[in-house]
């Protein structure tokens, strides 16, 4: 029943998302990572984790760009798929350092740079494809992230980023989903209640 909801709802809002305008991803975009670059815990974070954006998502690229022109560390995720695993890679180029998945995501190049341990990861920027007030998600349903997330230090903030549209009242949830510390959005930043 929970699963079939959640297939539902991230159907529903990755069809919201694909028929979205140009324009306004890159607006949208712009504006949360505005937001982003304002926050204490981001200002004073030197080793920045983030996703990198494809299909639509709120983009990533121009933060990793900043953070490469601002002395701060950009490391990224290479997702083992047999083990559901990710494991988080420094990038200092986002065309040398890059290679196209499977999935056709974006992935450092994990066989020439440096594996970064957990408990140097500042800060990491979480994707997702419905959000909720209480900073519940649901990503694309393999786990990748609920796996990851628990091993980080307990001084490590996970944000999720997001359009407003995709937060909603309730997700549903399991024993192994991992709440985010807050969202930003185009319009607000959510804290748990």
């Amino acid at each position: 029943m929970e699963n079939n909801l959640k297939s539902n709802l991230r159907k529903e809002m990755l069809d919201k998302r694909k028929i979205m305008k140009t324009q306004d991803v890159s607006s949208f975009s712009n504006k949360i990572i505005s937001s982003i670059m304002e926050l204490p815990e981001f200002i004073s974070s030197k080793n920045i984790m983030l996703y990198l954006s494809f299909n639509k998502e709120v983009n990533t690229y121009p933060l990793a760009r900043w953070c490469f022109d601002n002395g701060k560390n950009v490391i990224v995720p290479y997702c083992i798929q047999s083990k559901r695993e990710i494991v988080p890679y420094k990038i200092t180029n986002l065309i040398d350092d890059l290679s196209k998945s499977n999935f056709g995501v974006m992935e450092p190049k994990h066989d020439i740079l440096e594996r970064v341990n957990m408990e140097d990861i500042d800060l990491i920027i979480v994707p997702g494809v419905v959000f909720d007030e209480n900073c519940n998600r649901i990503g694309f349903g393999a786990g990748y992230y609920d796996r990851f997330l628990p091993k980080r230090l307990k001084s490590t903030l996970a944000i999720g980023i997001a359009y407003d549209y995709q937060v909603i009242d309730k997700v549903p949830t399991g024993e192994y989903d991992v709440p985010l510390d807050f969202i930003i959005t185009q319009e607000r930043i959510i804290f748990p209640k």
